[in-house]
């Protein structure tokens, strides 16, 4: 059906050292102008969103006023976006994003190597990625994950890492498709 993207913030906090978003000077819109925004898009028909910020959700008192918004004006969106699983780690706010019609969670892990992530200033753990991931399959968010190979530092070893990292702990004829 018919989509379409809203950025809520501009730029991003975070400093790893690969990435474009850095380059922004971090910003929030007025979030009374987002809700606007949002009741015109739901006046159009539009029941479908991206939200496109880098990091959505990353100041918790801004995408909380949002969501709740949304909630209360019955604004009927489902919707994904990019984030941060230090975010959905946090059970009770990721709880607020599903009420609020979130289906989809695309997350920045970079690589299965701890040490390939700590050169390049990711600070997350795989501890954090699992339970962010856990968390939104337990509440009924689907995942994905962005990889990059060959980040500087990168060896056969960290690459091989990471594989065994994604793989899922299925066998072959576990799951449909298998």
């Amino acid at each position: 059906f018919p989509f379409t993207t809203v950025i809520t913030d501009f730029g991003c906090p975070m400093r790893c050292d690969f990435c474009i978003a850095t380059v922004l000077k971090y910003g929030l819109r007025d979030p009374e102008n987002v809700i606007a925004e949002l009741r015109y898009i739901a006046s159009l028909g539009i029941r479908e969103i991206l939200f496109e910020d880098f990091s959505f959700g990353i100041n918790k008192n801004h995408t909380r006023f949002i969501l709740e918004r949304i909630i209360a004006e019955n604004l009927d969106f489902s919707w994904s976006c990019q984030s941060l699983v230090t975010l959905a780690a946090d059970e009770d706010y990721l709880k607020l994003w599903k009420r609020a019609g979130c289906h989809t969670i695309q997350f920045g892990v970079e690589s299965g190597s701890d040490r390939i992530r700590q050169l390049h200033d990711k600070k997350i753990t795989k501890a954090q990625i699992r339970r962010a991931f856990d968390l939104c399959r337990q509440h009924g968010i689907r995942t994905s994950g962005y990889f990059i190979f060959g980040l500087l530092g990168e060896t056969r070893e960290t690459m091989e890492e990471t594989l065994a990292f994604v793989k899922p702990p299925f066998q072959p004829g576990q799951m449909p498709g298998y």
